[in-house]
């Protein structure tokens, strides 16, 4: 009985070390192209937490005007306002999650061909009239060319120095949020980046 017991926890940890260890074997290294996704599907979520968020305090108002609403219908200016501020929130908060989506899909090639890299510094020195030493800095912490664009997109939109709507950025975490917050309408970021990649 003593034996079976011994060989049981012998076959028994021979085997998990074996599993562990072809564990080991398997977990392959991120490739650049897994860490950037990651990073930037991480953004892009963040900034559709905030549509979802923006959508919720929408329905919060639709749900008053329902309770508010007069019988017979009447004008109900308080209520109207606050409905076109909702919308107006979703409105920004989708289009720049839409933007992040669209520029990280850009981005990509980037990845793979990283020679892209000095034509995407180029156009954003040109286009937003940044330092190109600012823009490397950032670079160099990890920023990707989807954030760095959509921050300067909405700088430029908002008439805000870049460096405060970055810090904005530091302490959101969401761009959407950052976007909602400094009163940016739905249609500013994509108007303002109109042109951006064209020479």
């Amino acid at each position: 009985m003593r034996w079976s017991v011994v060989l049981f926890a012998a076959v028994l940890g021979f085997a998990a070390g074996f599993v562990a260890a072809k564990q080991e074997q398997t977990a392959k290294p991120k490739t650049p192209m897994d860490e950037f996704l990651e990073k930037v599907l991480a953004e892009i979520d963040a900034s559709g937490q905030q549509v979802v968020m923006e959508v919720w305090m929408g329905l919060q108002v639709l749900k008053e005007a329902v309770k508010a609403a007069p019988v017979p219908p009447a004008p109900m200016p308080e209520l109207e306002a606050k409905m076109r501020s909702a919308t107006e929130r979703i409105g920004t908060a989708t289009a720049v999650t839409l933007a992040q989506a669209f520029l990280a899909a850009f981005e990509k090639s980037t990845v793979e061909a990283p020679a892209l890299d000095s034509f995407i510094l180029d156009r954003l020195i040109q286009f937003f009239k940044v330092d190109a030493k600012w823009l490397l800095e950032r670079r160099q912490k990890g920023w990707t060319w989807t954030s760095l664009t959509v921050g300067l997109g909405i700088a430029k939109a908002v008439g805000k120095p870049v460096d405060e709507v970055f810090a904005h950025y530091e302490k959101a975490k969401s761009w959407a949020k950052v976007a909602v917050e400094l009163g940016l309408k739905p249609d500013a970021l994509g108007n303002t980046l109109q042109g951006l990649f064209q020479p």
